[in-house]
């Protein structure tokens, strides 16, 4: 069994694979739903009956989140478990289990996005910073509250 590091490694490099390039937004995706079903306490059986409403502006590199998001819990636009609405500022999911009355609402930290958006435009590397954002712990990405 994989710990949590070799573990967080594993999805990141999925999500890498899926998404073609790695990146900080796109690992800001994969510890995002991994926080969830951590939440939501969810193994493979359950993890069929998550659904995931996402908001966050549609334009690239916030986009590169629903990557992360899809590659670690197999909810996708595709399937309909990933609906997707645009937003103007705010990054935020709620994860929910179709058949409980459980739920996650997930946003990430205006400082971190602030944070990257000005190392990005200092010429900091997308795989430096996607590398960081793995280190980081969730308290300081992201914000949680339980429905």
């Amino acid at each position: 069994m994989l710990d949590y590091k070799e573990s967080l490694i594993s999805d990141i490099r999925n999500a890498e694979n899926l998404h073609g390039h790695l990146g900080p937004f796109l690992v800001i995706g994969v510890k995002m739903a991994r926080l969830a079903k951590k939440t939501l306490n969810l193994d493979e059986a359950k993890q069929r009956d998550m659904q995931i409403l996402a908001k966050l502006p549609l334009v690239t590199p916030f986009s590169c989140i629903l990557d992360g998001v899809q590659a670690t819990t197999k909810c996708t636009i595709g399937n309909g478990k990933l609906k997707v609405k645009r937003s103007n500022g705010d990054i935020t999911a709620i994860f929910k289990l179709k058949s409980q009355d459980k739920a996650v609402k997930i946003l990430v930290k205006n400082q971190l996005i602030d944070e990257l958006k000005s190392q990005l435009s200092m010429g900091t590397p997308n795989e430096k910073l996607a590398w960081t954002i793995a280190d980081t712990s969730e308290d300081q990405l992201f914000e949680v509250q339980n429905r």
